[in-house]
């Protein structure tokens, strides 16, 4: 078990050292050493609320994430003390296994509380400040709490995998209820469903602007649509090599396209914070002033959407904030009156409707889907 706790650390460290991704790393990995490193990650700055009430000063990163995972063990996977604690001090630089151990110890005797919802759910505050004034604070928590859950895949296949339960959201979408094996299908959150299954109601003739890694664009055809993939990444368009009708690579800012579609669906490159649940790592390397440059790309690549759209265009992000979604789109409708917004609503069932406010689309994430935003505007 030790090998699985010290993978787990040397992980973590990566993951910081390297501004890797957590779901990239973990592909082959065992299930303790996931819920170890995701469990951090999901918990780390009220793991180390825990760890500093008990030691004062600097500590050393490696130093600080062994601690992370013991406390972790201690507070949240109610692993054995004598085990969380001895197993965990193994891991420490011979140098700090003392002070490991006698951290760890104190915590497993009893550990504070935080009072404040951002320590307390595990958010940078400037998060939960931004979702309080957009949605509310009772909402705000929500998002925040329901952050905190277990995520597991969801899947669409024409049979029921076992241990799954029925999407109330995406018809003929299954959300897993472990982390199971390959179960084929088409592997999307419920979230990214809702947007492809708007877009194919919209129009039977699809554009995905920005496609990849593919799971609209296939759910797209399953609802009958004949959609043209494009994305400026041919490796993350891999993974639609010979299940799509048509494949592009091509900066969506400037494509190569002589036609117009009828449908063009731009899920936008985002902030990704309708994510964090999957994602938890975002949490800790997205900075409040990162928004901005995402805005100037969704502006320039909602502009080439409607350019290319003879009816609608499906503008969405899986971002929660207001920046990369209404000023974005009110920033380019002020510049042209060929599209104009139209209500969502009217291409959703009813319930994906109730998230839909003044024609908006605002899935977050205690809906059990990651959360996105989705707007519909249609020539005018």
């Amino acid at each position: 078990m030790n090998n699985e706790r010290q993978r787990a650390l040397d992980l973590l460290l990566r993951i910081e050292r390297e501004s890797a991704y957590a779901s990239l790393l973990l592909t082959n990995d065992s299930g303790f050493v996931r819920t170890l490193v995701l469990g951090v990650l999901r918990w780390r700055s009220r793991l180390d609320f825990v760890i500093d009430a008990f030691a004062k000063g600097t500590i050393e990163p490696e130093v600080r994430d062994t601690l992370r995972l013991g406390a972790l063990q201690l507070l949240f996977l109610h692993v054995a003390p004598h085990a969380a604690v001895g197993e965990t001090v193994q891991l420490a630089p011979l140098r700090a296994r003392g002070f490991v151990n006698a951290i760890l110890r104190r915590i497993s005797k009893g550990a504070p509380e935080p009072d404040d919802l951002a320590t307390r759910t595990a958010h940078p505050q400037w998060l939960i400040d931004r979702w309080t004034r957009s949605y509310g604070a009772e909402r705000a928590a929500k998002i925040a709490e329901a952050n905190q859950e277990l995520s597991f895949p969801d899947v669409m296949t024409d049979s029921r995998p076992a241990d799954a339960t029925a999407s109330e959201l995406v018809p003929g979408m299954w959300k897993l209820t472990g982390s199971s094996a390959d179960v084929g299908g088409i592997v999307l959150d419920e979230g990214s469903g809702v947007i492809a299954d708007i877009a194919a109601k919209a129009g039977d003739d699809v554009l995905d602007l920005a496609a990849a890694p593919g799971g609209k664009s296939l759910v797209m055809r399953t609802r009958g649509a004949r959609v043209v993939s494009n994305d400026i990444s041919i490796t993350r368009l891999r993974p639609l090599i010979g299940r799509s009708d048509t494949l592009i690579v091509s900066d969506g800012r400037q494509p190569p396209f002589a036609r117009r579609f009828r449908v063009v669906l731009l899920d936008a490159p985002c902030s990704a914070t309708g994510t964090i649940r999957k994602n938890p790592e975002l949490k800790w390397r997205l900075a409040e002033s990162d928004l901005a440059s995402f805005a100037s790309l969704q502006r320039e690549l909602l502009s080439s959407a409607l350019d290319l759209a003879s009816e609608t265009v499906i503008y969405s992000t899986c971002s929660l904030e207001p920046e990369e979604n209404d000023a974005v789109v009110d920033d380019v409708l002020r510049t042209r009156n060929d599209f104009v917004r139209g209500d969502v609503a009217k291409l959703v069932h009813a319930n994906v409707a109730k998230w839909v406010e003044n024609g908006v689309l605002r899935l977050t994430p205690e809906s059990g889907a990651d959360g996105f935003t989705a707007q519909v505007l249609l020539a005018s």
